[in-house]
């Protein structure tokens, strides 16, 4: 068998073009795919285009920022805080695994959820 030969063949995931001889059995698909699929690059470019929604004409600087600041406070809305008595530290529910973990509001942290990694919202200290 000659390796580097030259033929090329067309995934059937894909359907790009690659050289023959670097197809492999990808066990999800269950047939032979080209190097990018089996790696999953062409997922994660069809993710990618599916995640990102189509903005409007005209849409702006100002409307991302105003996107942003959105989110966020439908965030803190989502996650409840409860004060543990006598201490700095509130018990907080993450919004996006429903986990419950301390949060010391006076150092805040941890800044992430520790079983999702999700980003906690800032709170002000309380009294």
């Amino acid at each position: 068998m000659i390796m580097g030969s030259g033929i090329k063949a067309q995934c059937k995931v894909c359907n790009g073009f690659a050289v023959a001889d670097q197809f492999r059995l990808h066990p999800l698909h269950r047939q032979m795919v080209c190097p990018s699929c089996f790696t999953g690059k062409t997922d994660q470019k069809k993710k990618q285009a599916e995640e990102t929604p189509k903005k409007p004409a005209g849409w702006d600087a100002e409307d991302e920022y105003l996107d942003r600041v959105a989110k966020l406070r439908r965030m803190q809305e989502t996650v409840t805080f409860t004060k543990i008595p006598g201490s700095d530290a509130v018990k907080c529910t993450c919004h996006h695994c429903k986990y419950q973990f301390k949060y010391d509001v006076a150092r805040r942290s941890p800044r992430v959820c520790p079983y999702c990694d999700t980003e906690v919202p800032r709170i002000k200290p309380l009294m």
